[in-house]
């Protein structure tokens, strides 16, 4: 991966897409394909060079722990609510499910 060069001779920063096309998200919140947070998978064409050449370095040195601002961000708090919101939509459509069955089940 690091094997290109600059015009003065100087290894440059390898700032290439680690994608390997296999996206999916384990408990720590990495990619299990290239090991990036959902974070630096979603902001990649933003990044600047540096920032992402550090990311392919980590990935590079194995390094497997997931930068706390990924772990304990607004995501996590963004996705709960979420869900709360499913369940709260779910409950209400259950209630109506069950008056129905419950109509059904006693006719007068």
């Amino acid at each position: 991966m690091s094997g290109r060069t600059s015009k003065d001779g100087a290894a440059a920063k390898d700032s290439r897409n680690p994608c390997i096309g296999l996206c999916r998200f384990g408990g720590q919140g990495a990619c299990l394909g290239c090991h990036r947070t959902k974070a630096e998978v979603k902001g990649w064409k933003r990044l600047s060079a540096a920032a992402k050449a550090a990311i392919n370095e980590r990935i590079r040195q194995g390094t497997q722990e997931v930068p706390v601002a990924a772990r304990n961000g607004k995501a996590p708090r963004k996705r709960l609510r979420k869900l709360e919101r499913k369940i709260g939509k779910l409950e209400a459509k259950l209630a109506a499910l069950r008056a129905e069955r419950d109509a059904m089940a006693d006719p007068d």
